[in-house]
């Protein structure tokens, strides 16, 4: 079991993606069977093949003989012919000759085509330009910009590039949106371009006409039922007077679909006279004000959990939000009501102000908590969003030992925190393929208010990248440490825990790290109990596979994760870091992908296979942690 499932996975995650193509034994028609090139040497194959439409299969298709629908066509080979030529002269290479050739393979019906490619020598741009036609105050105003600057030093266009008729649109776009950002709503941008195609010489002039300059004036707003005009207006963070400039646009634009009140928003010029004077049309659409929402799911760490939220959108027309929120599991009970305030100081600002009650039920302890949050959010950019929150909460922890001669069995302590916290991403909320930073640090009872002062620092990285559309691959590291001098030991719901379903796989929830045995009223042992500590590190790599190409969607991963928990400081003599890997299966339903994970464990200590004293407690099931969940991993 422990070869065969690995090597099972691996062969999933090299073999394509499932097909309900049909191996024919013998083809009627001739099989496209493998596409080269020669004499390319500016673009790669997979470059050109890109450009045509004839296509040969994959090693792994004519491994399993899925190649029927791979047919040879001449005439398509023709027209890829053509394609090719239009492909490099609109890229410089206005000299560029293609032919194609034909050969069998071993087996007649199987079809071996060359593109033979003499590229020739593309035109260069032996002079550039730019002529910007306005006054010398709006011509400083744009060349000082920073992103105009920056255009100067990168755009296709500079000399000694190759000239590339395709990269017009890519030019023209970049320098008409330097326009807008300077206040000119309706700039032009044209090339003039004189070419020398005996000398392979190119002279380029970019002529920018920003036009005149703008300012918002007036606003027409549609769709709004519930609030004032005035609440729609503020949200965009735009004034009246105020230069136009697209950036501020796409701003507006997004501040109001962000909103929690509109499910859609727009926000655009229409047609009017190109003067100074500058109307904008906003139209949303509002969501329910009142809205009920609910919720169930299962899972091995938390067995069944549901929740309940309430929401009122707009308390008395200002645009706020109230809820009240309800979640329970076999882990943890959650109740709360809050209030968000979407405008605090401009548009990018917001707070919220939560009061909360919880019970959580962990392995080493149980806590009773209750208190007050309150949290100002800031989007610095559309990818870069800070928070400032302070928290006052009241605790009662338990120990989870059964043995009531502890005097520490219950712990009484309140918390007061300042927490600084940032978001930053790159395309990872929007495809998996990008990356996400988050960094925070928490300062407790700074000024003596509350019974234990320290400071918290945590950082998170995720990395993924999509190798092709069916093969991802998937990482993440978490780190964090407590500063800490106090005399007395820190409460379990401070420290740091390690393993389980979002952390390291191969072990159970908080199960990785330093434990204590306990034992029963005659002092028999009974098991491990997590202890926690003031430091701590994990780390996930993945590589997942879809196996099915349409609806229903299942994959295949295959993972290795690590990590430890330190008393203290980090200290590798002390404890090793701990791995483990692993394989998982998914299915992605309509209500989230369904995943069930099993790890194992590489190098388990003692306590994690239930050996004390050098007796063997343990069962094999103790070498492997079983997890399943709904959503990704990590």
């Amino acid at each position: 079991m422990r070869i065969t499932l690995p090597v099972f996975i691996i062969f999933l995650l090299l073999t394509p993606s499932f097909s309900t193509a049909q191996t024919n034994s013998e083809p009627d028609e001739s099989i496209l069977w493998k596409i080269s090139y020669e004499g390319n040497q500016q673009f790669p194959g997979f470059i050109l093949s890109s450009a045509i439409a004839s296509e040969s299969p994959s090693f792994f298709r004519k491994l399993f003989g899925r190649t029927s629908r791979f047919f040879y066509d001449e005439t398509e080979l023709r027209r890829d012919r053509i394609r090719l030529e239009r492909f490099y002269q609109r890229r410089g290479f206005h000299q560029v000759q293609i032919r194609v050739e034909t050969e069998p393979t071993r087996r007649a019906h199987r079809k071996k085509v060359t593109f033979f490619i003499d590229e020739g020598i593309p035109l260069r741009i032996t002079e550039s330009s730019i002529v910007i036609e306005a006054d010398s105050l709006e011509m400083k105003t744009i060349t000082s910009q920073r992103d105009y600057q920056r255009a100067l030093e990168r755009h296709s266009f500079r000399t000694g590039e190759r000239y590339q008729p395709v990269m017009e649109p890519e030019v023209i776009g970049r320098f008409n949106r330097i326009m807008e950002d300077s206040g000119h709503p309706w700039p032009e941008t044209e090339i003039l371009v004189e070419s020398d195609s005996l000398a392979n010489e190119s002279r380029l002039t970019l002529l920018l006409r920003p036009g005149v300059k703008s300012y918002f004036t007036h606003f027409n707003v549609e769709g709004h039922e519930s609030v004032r005009r005035e609440v729609v207006t503020r949200q965009t963070g735009i004034s009246s007077g105020e230069t136009y400039s697209f950036r501020a646009m796409q701003s507006a634009q997004r501040s109001l679909f962000n909103h929690h009140l509109y499910r859609f928003a727009t926000i655009n010029l229409p047609e009017q006279e190109k003067d100074s004077t500058l109307t904008v049309n906003i139209r949303v659409r509002e969501y329910p004000l009142r809205t009920i929402e609910a919720s169930a799911g299962a899972g091995t760490e938390e067995i069944l959990r549901a929740q309940l939220a309430w929401r009122h959108r707009n308390v008395n027309g200002t645009g706020h939000r109230f809820g009240t929120f309800v979640r329970a599991s076999f882990i943890e009970q959650r109740a709360n009501v809050n209030y968000l305030v979407p405008y605090f100081f401009n548009a990018r600002s917001s707070t919220v102000t939560t009061a909360f009650g919880l019970h959580r039920l962990e392995p080493s302890f149980e806590l009773l908590q209750a208190g007050l949050n309150s949290t100002l959010i800031y989007q610095i950019r559309r990818n870069q969003t800070t928070s400032l929150s302070y928290e006052y909460s009241f605790n009662e922890e338990l120990s989870r030992n059964r043995q009531a001669a502890l005097p520490d069995s219950v712990l009484n302590y309140n918390i007061s925190s300042l927490t600084l916290s940032g978001f930053f991403s790159e395309g990872f909320l929007r495809d998996q393929n990008g990356w996400s930073i988050q960094p925070s640090v928490e300062f407790s009872s700074t000024f003596g208010e509350a019974d234990f002062t320290f400071q918290k620092v945590n950082l998170d990285v995720r990395r993924a990248i999509s190798v092709n559309r069916y093969l991802a691959i998937a990482g993440r590291v978490n780190a964090g440490t407590i500063f800490y001098r106090g005399s007395r030991d820190l409460p379990s719901n401070i420290r740091y825990f390690n393993g389980g379903t979002n952390s390291v796989r191969g072990w159970g929830r908080q199960q990785l790290g330093p434990a204590e045995p306990r034992f029963d009223s005659e002092g028999e042992f009974r098991r491990y109990v997590p202890k926690g500590g003031r430091s701590m590190v994990s780390f996930n790599l993945e590589i997942r596979k879809q196996l099915t190409r349409e609806d229903p969607v299942f994959g295949v991963a295959a993972f290795f994760d690590g990590g430890q928990v330190w008393s203290a400081t980090p200290d590798l003599s002390e404890r090793p870091l701990q791995f483990a890997a692993g394989a998982g299966i998914s299915y992605q339903s309509p209500i989230g992908p369904i995943r069930l994970d099993v790890g194992y464990k590489l190098n388990p200590d003692d306590a994690d296979l239930n050996i004390y004293d050098g007796v063997n407690y343990g069962t094999p099931r103790n070498r492997y942690g079983i997890h399943l969940s709904i959503g990704q991993s990590f």
